[in-house]
């Protein structure tokens, strides 16, 4: 009896231990039905988003009209609404609506109000009314309306005026591993509701089509109308909005990218909330660090970025930061390039504090390392941050032709800097990349303000070439003229 009795433990014991080694959501098993019930599942939820082109057929007297967003003058508008008018007895209804439609792209039901998500390149720059979305099942929703748009993730929401939508519940992406099964629902080529599979092939990718990148790569085939559409899992999770394509042809090449559900989920609950994605914003304008902009700094690393200038009122302002600074790290997080600081901060609330390792030339002609604390405004919007001062007018006194730098300058309306009049296009200055009509504010940290100026700062410089700050069409940026002048 204590033989069997032991024998019954024992193999209790290792029965529990296999229970305890097994997953609490064992991996579910597919079958010839699997992929069926998903497409059941996801695809009512899933929408087909079309842009008006603004053409209009308009049959009483026999007319088209063409839409004057297309920037046409008379004569050419007449001559091609002519034409079309000649082509209408042949057109079918169908061939009048590749007409109607200048673009499509597909979206996601998340709320049964009518909140969809989708791709900000799909709707960007269209008015709600121009947005027609239709369901699976037939329904139709015009003139929708735009709620908001993130534009360095390249997620937008529109709602459709309807109660009682389908919708896809939000799956978790950091649970998501490589290797696993995925379908992707969308409207590719304008074939509506369109169910593809594959698996997951790599996570947190970067393809630089948007600021704010950290993408899913998956081989589930995605084409051209399939932005904005569903990735989802085997349990008809959304883990992901289908956002590009990696390709040569633009078609599918076994390669798309989506962008994680978490990232989406985080931005559209905000643009719902508020109508806008609330961001940090450190508030300096940089620019990559090449070899040449390295050399002249004496800065040896193989990361950072230089600051070209500094917002006035920001946070990186408040906080001490110059031009010149190369900000190499944040949080001690090595920044490559420009996304990698977008990235960096972009995804920070505002108010929360960045420590930068920045490297600064003090008058002492070499670098040294600082940290600096900043405390993060929010980010302003974007048409705010893109807004460009009027060019300034070419001011009719020059002086003679520099003959090392091929350039002709004159000082500057403003009296800051001096602009470039005329150019050689074999000199130095339009090799390195200088264009008619920039600003040279400063060489070598110099400021310049006249010819004088501009070559004494040249001459003055004693290591091999030349560091130019300029100003192209309200933009700044360093360029770099390599040898002696």
């Amino acid at each position: 009896m204590k033989v069997v009795t032991r024998k019954l433990m024992c193999a209790w014991t290792a029965l529990a231990v296999i229970m305890l080694a097994m997953p609490a959501h064992p991996d579910q098993q597919v079958t010839r039905t699997t992929f069926r019930d998903v497409a059941k599942n996801v695809s009512p939820a899933v929408v087909n988003i079309k842009v008006k082109s603004g053409i209009i057929f308009n049959r009483e007297p026999g007319k088209m009209v063409m839409p004057p967003m297309l920037g046409l003058d008379d004569e050419m508008r007449q001559y091609l609404e002519d034409l079309m008018e000649r082509q209408l007895p042949n057109l079918t209804p169908n061939d009048e609506d590749a007409f109607k439609y200048a673009r499509t792209g597909s979206g996601v039901v998340i709320r049964p109000d009518g909140h969809i998500v989708t791709s900000n390149h799909v709707i960007a720059g269209i008015k709600g009314e121009d947005v027609e979305v239709s369901m699976s099942d037939g329904r139709v929703f015009d003139k929708v309306k735009i709620i908001g748009a993130d534009e360095l993730t390249d997620l937008a929401v529109i709602k459709a005026e309807a109660n009682d939508l389908p919708t896809l519940k939000w799956g978790d992406s950091e649970k998501l591993e490589v290797g696993e099964i995925v379908m992707a629902v969308g409207n590719p080529l304008d074939f509506n509701n369109s169910v593809s599979e594959g698996i997951v092939s790599a996570k947190h990718r970067i393809i630089k089509k948007a600021p704010i990148e950290d993408l899913i790569q998956t081989t589930a085939m995605i084409n051209p109308g399939n932005s904005g559409g569903a990735l989802v899992n085997l349990d008809s999770e959304l883990i992901g909005i289908n956002m590009a394509i990696a390709t040569n042809t633009n078609m599918w090449s076994g390669i798309g990218f989506a962008i994680p559900s978490k990232t989406a989920r985080e931005v559209t609950d905000q643009i719902i909330s508020s109508g806008k994605v609330s961001r940090g914003f450190l508030g300096v304008i940089f620019q990559p660090l090449t070899n040449n902009i390295s050399r002249q700094l004496g800065y040896n690393q193989n990361f950072g970025v230089i600051v070209k200038d500094v917002r006035p009122n920001t946070a990186a302002d408040k906080a001490g930061i110059q031009r010149y600074d190369i900000i190499a790290k944040i949080n001690d997080k090595e920044i490559k390039d420009p996304n990698d600081m977008h990235r960096t901060i972009g995804v920070r609330a505002p108010g929360d504090t960045v420590n930068l390792e920045v490297f600064r030339d003090e008058g002492d002609n070499k670098l040294n390392k600082k940290m600096i604390s900043v405390k993060l405004d929010e980010r302003p919007a974007q048409k705010d941050l893109e807004k460009i001062p009027n060019e300034p007018k070419i001011p009719g006194a020059k002086v003679e032709k520099d003959k090392l730098l091929g350039i002709k300058v004159s000082p500057a309306p403003d009296g800051k800097g001096v602009m470039v009049d005329e150019i050689e296009k074999s000199g130095k200055a339009a090799l390195a990349g200088i264009q008619k009509g920039d600003v040279i504010m400063q060489v070598n940290k110099q400021d310049v303000n006249n010819e004088q100026d501009l070559q004494k700062a040249l001459k003055s410089h004693q290591s091999e070439g030349h560091l130019f700050y300029i100003v192209r069409k309200g933009q700044s940026e360093f360029v770099t003229i390599m040898g002696e002048l």
